[in-house]
């Protein structure tokens, strides 16, 4: 696993593209756990020059422990698409220039040579959790006015859950650009399908009220996995947990990507 991340980390990390929106994501998910207070506290100046000083939106406790692992994940999880669009840039340009018959050459079976993929897939995902792991810590700790370890941990299964969301995705990703094979074209049905075709069969499942057309749609599904947790700021009820049929449906699909994207490598002629 070691040997075909390394290899794969090669490959990928001279290209531009995969840098840049790699390098984009992370910047991303820094101004998400760091900017919201500075946003907020901007908020609070421009209240004061209206004379609205009894409007204080630095009150609102979106760093407090241990609420901030469900706050931060499920807005991080929106930048998805840019981790996405690195992944379908690696694999398409595979077959653009047709480096996946040279590695077959050189010693790398196909399921090997998918396999890579797949663990670089995962290696982005853990990654990511990672960092907003750190990245919620150090906020939570500068922003929180309760700090004790219990409370930074209490909630921390969000992080889980966020990895497991991520992957699925990037999974899901890697099947589109095995499919097309063309990077421009991968991406725009990738964007053409979360926006334009799971909304639209949403948007009419909602009409009909027909609720189990909503659990065939992939990534409404792994979007689902962590509710938004803003409406309880408004004194809204919400889903403050991670829901166990939720959680399988994202692993079976998650499954479903992985077993569809190593048999098309597998049976496909190169």
């Amino acid at each position: 696993m070691i040997r075909l991340l390394k290899i794969e980390l090669k490959k990928v990390w001279p290209s531009r593209a995969f840098r840049l929106l790699s390098i984009m994501y992370m910047l991303a998910m820094v101004i998400i756990a760091m900017g919201v207070m500075p946003f907020l506290r901007w908020m609070k100046s421009k209240f004061e020059d209206f004379d609205l000083d009894g409007i204080d939106p630095t009150i609102i406790p979106f760093y407090e422990f241990p609420d901030i692992w469900q706050n931060l994940t499920s807005v991080a999880i929106w930048f998805k698409l840019l981790l996405g669009f690195s992944l379908v840039f690696s694999i398409t340009n595979e077959f653009s220039y047709r480096t996946i018959r040279q590695n077959v050459i050189d010693g790398l079976s196909k399921h090997e040579f998918i396999l890579s993929k797949i663990i670089m897939a995962g290696f982005l995902a853990a990654a990511s959790t990672v960092t907003l792991f750190v990245l919620g810590l150090i906020t939570g700790l500068m922003y929180s006015t309760e700090i004790s370890f219990m409370l930074i941990f209490e909630d921390s299964f969000f992080l889980l859950a966020f990895f497991t969301q991520l992957f699925s995705f990037l999974l899901f990703t890697l099947l589109i650009g095995v499919l097309i094979k063309k990077s421009i074209i991968a991406m725009g049905l990738l964007v053409f399908w979360i926006l334009a075709v799971e909304n639209g069969f949403y948007i009419y499942s909602q009409v009909k009220k027909i609720e189990w057309i909503e659990y065939l749609l992939p990534i409404k599904s792994i979007n689902a996995l962590i509710h938004n947790p803003f409406p309880k700021y408004v004194f809204m009820e919400i889903q403050d947990w991670v829901a166990l049929p939720e959680l399988l449906l994202v692993l079976g699909y998650g499954g479903l990507f992985y077993w569809a994207t190593i048999r098309l490598v597998v049976k496909r002629d190169l």
